[in-house]
């Protein structure tokens, strides 16, 4: 490292600050962030009846929370009854000083990385500018409005609902409102805020204002560096690494003179540098682009891979500027990248392996990552806090992130209703080798297409594949979540004026967005919806018939009607990026939002408030009464109706995920991503993480059927036993082992014990055998335990078959159970469990004691065991065996 790039990353905090360093001056960046308090905020309604301390980044329902005028909104019915803070106008002002050192640079400009959503915006009383979009960064040369002293930046936000509904009256689209089950708001689709904050099947409606992200005042002499994008491309022996700089500048400079410099780590502790000189006019707002590129040699270059498939090795990449004008003045971005090769293939199914009919009809859909055809295990992101503000907590993030990983999850879709993820979840992805499918902001409804519309789109889409470009996670950008198949299939009535719609369709998705994210980034594949027949759909005119067809594309599947346990049920797909079912949150997590007892009831006013699902409750019923056995009349029906419902959810995106990772083979299905990872409150929803962080048994079950190497067995309709070997590893098995256990119900040694040899190919999914079901006469007496013995496979997990439903089950008794706990290290324990018999999903529990079992909701056919607890504090192995608790499915 020079010694010239030593001093400038040495000095990158101080370079906020205008400092002198052997002639080298770095911009000044004045934080108008509240937490340094240098800027004093205020907030207040319409009528000034309210009048309160501020927070910038923040929002109003935070700020009215902290401040005592509205209580938790996520206790109770709060959601409603704190809506009136959505109907008012709200003004944020900011008191600041500014030097008269300050205002002797050339420029001056208001950056504003993120304003929620509607603001008139005014400095020492001068209109400056408006903000209409939460997803744009607004900058705005306020030189001529600051002055020396004392100066008064005020947002005056417009409420977001009258907003949204003044637009529709005038650009009338449809949906209009959501179902009245959500309780939420109209016309979400009318104004660029998360779409979700008007409310959702999962989530509540907090249609909040504020200034949701980060906000200064820059000064400076030249030009500042606001992005960068950079291209990989691998040749044999090489990288080649192209970075375009997007630079800005005040509008009354024309033009930007300087050097710029390109430092990158690579291995070996070296530092590579190529630089250019700058003499380049602007356009009429100050930016421009400059390009420069950087060949590596691949000796110094380890590749990305995701979760599960290799390091995921990043490097720094510094970029400076250093400008002509006054002092040598210097700007910089670092980010850190990772070279790797991605690509969708979609290519003739009936092609593959060179046989015509291994893989069916219609076109594959699978990612390849350098060179090798990978099945990607995830879920989908929601937004990990309904309020905007509160979703950048990095503590929130990196559990929810490192759960992922921990289930062995190489894809997160983030969502197309709630937001763009901060810098610091796409860094936390691509340090965890989670690749990331992002939609971009549209969801469940027709869009407008007017000037205003398109024109702040326009802006929200350049900005973002800017902002997130030169991540290694970002596998895949599509337009919208669920808008073709929602045309397709009429879901709002369009079907009259279909023509009308699908013309508004393409304009905004093909004409407007396609463009811009293939001119910024054509390394990666942009589909027009979420599910589509990719590009199959594109060929069809961008509205295919049938948006589901298995044969194409990605599918989204939901069926609550059917026996959710029976994999049979459950279609083919390419590619399935949403599956789900319901469960209700645990009693601890609904006591952070009700401690009346009497909301502990379904049929209770507070839970039907809570399920926002149509017949929700009675389809999560349907589920458990097909399989497990609970009597309505059971004094703890409630306790053991949410138990079942997380049983029942469990098993079932067991099954499904299952049956697409058996249908792997010839690469026919290369992705499982089930609905949802995360929760924004305490309700039914379809998580297999409850808000607050608590994993339900979905998620604990993740950690096997993602499990690298798999034996998942399938009940057929015929009465046999399929069973597949899955290797997700790039080496074979070969000559292993599969031994099948049979059980009966009252004893822990099988009664039956058959082993089957077994291989299987890298990356592939194989049926290894079709077994009867033994004693199938009497097949309620029994069950199935699979394992694998096979050379070079440290672990893979038992996997169980159940010929019937477990409420018909014989001869299933109550158990005996002991438990023991061990310290192991300071925050590391031990838990032996010893039983006496067959037990269904055992859950443990550590009664107010903050930590994590490395494992539960188990299927118990040993007389002892262990499991690993980590806990957050400190504490006694006594005290911890004390708070431990369980229970388990017994009929």
């Amino acid at each position: 490292m020079t010694l010239f790039m030593y001093k400038c990353y040495n000095i990158l905090l101080l370079c906020f600050i205008s400092v002198n360093f052997n002639n080298i001056v770095c911009f000044s960046r004045f934080s108008l962030d509240s937490s340094n308090g240098k800027v004093i905020w205020t907030l207040e309604n319409k009528n000034k009846s309210i009048s309160v301390t501020g927070s910038v980044p923040g929002g109003v329902y935070s700020d009215l929370q902290k401040s005592g005028i509205i209580g938790d909104i996520l206790q109770g019915f709060n959601d409603v009854l704190t809506r009136w803070v959505a109907y008012d106008t709200w003004t944020y002002t900011g008191k600041l000083n500014v030097s008269a050192e300050s205002l002797e640079y050339s420029v001056a400009q208001l950056v504003l990385e993120g304003v929620d959503t509607v603001a008139y915006i005014e400095l020492n009383g001068r209109p400056i500018g408006l903000t209409d979009n939460m997803f744009v960064r607004y900058v705005v040369n306020v030189k001529e409005y600051l002055k020396i002293g004392e100066n008064e930046l005020k947002f005056t936000f417009d409420s977001p609902v009258n907003f949204a509904k003044a637009r529709s009256e005038k650009y009338f689209t449809v949906p209009e409102c959501v179902p009245d089950i959500y309780n939420g708001e109209c016309h979400a689709n009318q104004i660029r805020k998360m779409q979700a904050s008007f409310s959702w099947d999962w989530g509540p409606a907090f249609p909040s204002v504020g200034i949701w992200k980060p906000a200064r005042i820059e000064f400076f002499n030249g030009a500042v560096i606001r992005s960068l994008t950079t291209q990989t491309e691998k040749n044999d022996t090489s990288w080649l690494l192209k970075t375009k700089v997007y630079l800005q500048t005040g509008e009354t400079l024309k033009s930007i003179k300087g050097n710029l410099s390109v430092y990158l780590s690579v291995e070996g502790h070296q530092t590579l540098k190529v630089g250019k000189y700058l003499d380049i006019s602007t356009r009429d707002d100050g930016t421009v682009e400059a390009e420069i590129d950087m060949n590596i040699s691949a000796n110094v270059i380890t590749e990305w891979w995701p979760n599960g498939y290799g390091d995921q090795r990043l490097y720094n990449l510094l970029v400076f500027l250093r400008t002509n004008e006054k002092n040598k003045e210097i700007s910089y971005k670092h980010a850190k990248i990772g070279f790797r090769t991605i690509e969708l293939v979609e290519e003739d199914a009936a092609l593959i392996l060179g046989n015509e009919t291994s893989g069916g009809n219609g076109l594959t859909f699978y990612f390849k990552i350098n060179g090798y055809p990978i099945f990607m295990k995830g879920s989908n992101w929601i937004p990990s806090n309904i309020l905007p503000e509160l979703g950048d907590n990095r503590n929130t993030i990196d559990d929810l992130l490192t759960a992922a990983r921990d289930t062995h999850m190489a894809m997160l879709r983030v969502w197309g209703g709630g937001i763009y993820e901060s810098d610091y979840f796409y860094r936390r992805c691509d340090e965890l080798g989670i690749l990331i499918w992002q939609d971009f902001l549209f969801a469940c409804s027709m869009y407008p297409v007017d000037s205003d519309f398109l024109t702040t789109i326009a802006t929200e889409i350049e900005q973002n594949v800017i902002r997130l470009q030169h991540h290694p996670s970002i596998a895949i950008w599509a337009g919208n979540n669920e808008n073709e198949v929602a045309l397709r299939g009429n879901w709002y009535g369009t079907k009259s004026k279909f023509e009308k719609y699908k013309s508004d369709y393409i304009k905004l998705y093909v004409d407007t967005i396609k463009p811009i994210v293939e001119g910024i980034d054509p390394g990666r594949r942009y589909v027009i919806s979420s599910p589509s027949n990719g590009r199959k759909s594109e060929e069809d005119g961008y509205i295919a018939q049938n948006p589901y067809d298995p044969n194409y594309g990605d599918t989204h599947y939901y069926n609550y009607l059917a026996d959710s346990w029976d994999s049979n049920i459950y279609p083919q797909t390419r590619f399935a990026s949403e599956y789900g079912f319901q469960s209700l949150p645990s009693l601890d997590t609904m006591r952070t939002a009700s401690n009346s007892t009497e909301d502990y009831h379904v049929d209770s006013n507070y839970s039907k408030h809570r399920q926002h699902s149509p017949a929700g409750y009675s389809f999560i019923e349907a589920q458990i009464d097909r399989r497990l056995n609970l009597d309505k009349n059971d004094t703890q029906y409630f306790e053991k109706f949410v138990f079942y419902s997380q049983i029942s959810q469990a098993m079932s995106i067991k099954a499904e995920t299952e049956f697409y990772r058996q249908s792997q083979s010839n690469w026919y299905t290369m992705g499982a991503l089930y609905w949802q990872l995360n929760d924004v409150w305490q309700a039914p929803s379809w998580s297999g993480i409850e808000f607050g962080g608590k994993w339900k048994m979905l998620h604990y079950f993740a950690k096997s059927f993602f499990a690298p190497v798999l034996v998942s067995p399938r009940l057929t309709n015929t009465g046999d036993v399929d069973i597949y070997l899955t290797n997700d590893r790039f080496v074979s098995i070969i000559g292993a082992k599969i031994t099948v256990d049979t059980f009966n119900w009252s004893s822990l040694a099988p009664i039956q014990s058959i082993s089957y040899p077994a291989d299987v190919e890298p990356l592939n999914t194989k049926k290894q055998a079709s077994i009867p079901l033994w004693n199938a006469d009497n097949k309620n007496e029994i069950f199935l335990r699979f394992s694998l013995k096979a050379e070079g496979v440290s672990s893979s997990p038992y996997n169980y078959l159940f010929p019937v439903p477990l409420k018909s089950a014989k001869g299933l008794k109550e158990p005996n159970i002991s438990i023991t706990v061990q310290k192991k290290e300071e925050y590391k324990f031990l838990i032996s469990i010893n039983v006496n018999t067959v037990i269904l999903f055992l859950w443990l529990e550590a009664e107010s004691v903050d930590g994590t079992f490395e494992n539960n909701g188990f299927i118990v056919t040993k007389p002892n065991f262990n499991v690993d607890f980590i806990t957050r504090d400190v504490i006694s192995a006594k005290e911890l065996e004390k708070s431990i608790s369980y229970k388990y499915y017994m009929h």
